[in-house]
């Protein structure tokens, strides 16, 4: 099992990516949250932007199969995703309702 991140600048995408990914039974649930991300710029100056991140969890051996979906979906605007394995959880509560 695994913890899935995908950030996109997009909450229309993000919602779009939820939907597909739940429809299509590649994810248990997802949960969207929205935040400033912070880098450092090339002037030296911390950059703020809007972000949408998507966090789901889905079994490991999908991520390669949601990653191609998603980037042949958004081939011109693919958003940023990858994955931190789940090494503990209280497997009675990731059951479906």
């Amino acid at each position: 099992m695994i913890l899935l991140h995908i950030s996109t600048k997009d909450e229309q995408q993000a919602e779009e990516i939820v939907e597909f990914l739940i429809r299509e039974k590649l994810v248990v649930d997802a949960f969207i949250s929205d935040g400033e991300k912070q880098k450092l710029g090339n002037d030296g100056k911390i950059m703020k932007e809007l972000q949408f991140l998507i966090t789901a969890k889905a079994k490991a051996l999908l991520f390669d199969k949601i990653d191609k979906e998603i980037r042949k979906k958004y081939a011109s605007d693919v958003p940023e995703i990858y994955s931190l394995p789940i090494v503990n959880m209280d497997w009675g509560q990731s059951a479906p309702d």
